[in-house]
């Protein structure tokens, strides 16, 4: 089954949508295919819909914790450790690029109905998977079907998750409309549907976290399959082609700047109080108090007080990278002196976060 897969996926009359079920719990060396084509009524193009969770289980792509440990720090360090680039590091949120390309939260690794003492990971090929898994379901049952493996992912911009396509055979994970006319004959210039996360988004309404439902079955899709077809990395947007490669509270990004050049070798220029009100937000989680230091002084100077130390570091890194976020080439710099002005004198604490249209200090409370 390799090539292309048919025509763009589109409805038909109507779709049907249905869970299987009665699957028992899978575990590393299940054969997956077997157990949903056991409980599965399949027909030729179908798309069965199969949660990465199951996927990953049988593959035995799951990562060992300690359980007395803090499982949440454990998840966000192995997220780091295997991530391809850091876009988001924050106290309430790791976002990053996988070695799959796929850019989420905690690098997709999970801990929800994961083994005991065990994190569950994504499949290392997830078009791979889906791949193998549509031809064993091909050989065991005599159909032309397609396979799309599920993950849920948070979306920017809005609130809650929904389930997208990870990995994909058998039917095109993109239907390109660009070229064709509307209905009032204005030429489509952008739109490309992602036909792959749609399915998978819909298969989502079937099953709960605690549901036990690995797999749902799409019946009524037109396109579907043919060859393999690309998979779902063609949903995956080019790095050259991400307007925002940073999110808010870019702490690495900003600290990576440390000590490249001194505010008073640019123009600086005041800081909006609606702009230091909004880039404070991001330090409250942090307990860390937010105050305007004397006007007049160029470059704007704000400060970041703490009960301790690394907290007020940690408050001050958040604070620049809030004014980052806003426009502002605030940074992180070593003080040349720690009794120079603006250094937090007698707190121990020599970083000093600056930039040419702001400087933000962070002081330790005596």
């Amino acid at each position: 089954m390799s090539g292309q897969p048919g025509e763009p996926a589109a409805a038909g009359p109507g779709l049907a949508l249905w869970p299987v079920t009665g699957l028992p719990e899978v575990t590393m060396g299940d054969d997956l295919a077997a157990l949903l084509a056991e409980h599965a009524e399949l027909a030729d193009g179908d798309v069965v819909c199969v949660a990465h969770k199951v996927v990953s289980k049988a593959e035995g792509a799951l990562a060992a914790v300690e359980p007395e440990g803090d499982v949440a720090a454990q998840r966000r360090r192995l997220a780091l450790a295997r991530a391809r680039r850091v876009v988001v590091d924050t106290p309430q949120v790791t976002i990053t690029e996988t070695p799959q390309g796929l850019v989420c939260a905690q690098g997709g690794i999970d801990a929800s109905n994961a083994p005991a003492g065990q994190l569950v990971l994504l499949p290392a090929d997830p078009d791979a998977s889906a791949r193998r898994l549509r031809a064993a379901l091909a050989q065991r049952r005599g159909v032309d079907l397609a396979v799309v493996v599920t993950d849920t992912f948070g979306r920017s911009w809005r609130l809650g998750q929904t389930d997208v396509a990870i990995g994909c055979a058998g039917l095109a994970p993109l239907r390109d409309e660009r070229g064709g006319q509307d209905r009032a004959g204005h030429e489509l210039a952008v739109t490309e549907a992602a036909a792959a996360d749609a399915v998978a988004a819909a298969a989502d309404l079937l099953r709960t976290k605690d549901a036990g439902v690995p797999a749902v079955v799409v019946r009524g899709l037109s396109g579907v399959g043919g060859g393999d077809g690309p998979g779902a990395a063609a949903l995956q947007r080019p790095v050259a082609e991400d307007l925002f490669p940073r999110g808010k509270g870019a702490v690495a990004d900003a600290l990576a700047l440390t000590g490249h050049g001194h505010p008073e070798d640019r123009p600086a220029c005041p800081v909006p109080e609606a702009d230091v009100a909004r880039a404070g937000q991001a330090v409250t989680a942090l307990g860390a108090t937010v105050v305007q230091l004397p006007a007049g002084m160029a470059p704007t100077r704000l400060g970041v007080t703490a009960a301790r130390h690394d907290v007020a570091g940690a408050a001050a890194a958040l604070l620049v990278a809030g004014l980052i976020d806003l426009g502002h080439r605030a940074r992180l710099v070593e003080p040349a002196h720690p009794t120079e002005p603006g250094a937090a004198s007698g707190s121990g604490l020599t970083a000093v976060a600056s930039g040419p249209s702001a400087v933000v200090e962070a002081a330790a409370e005596a």
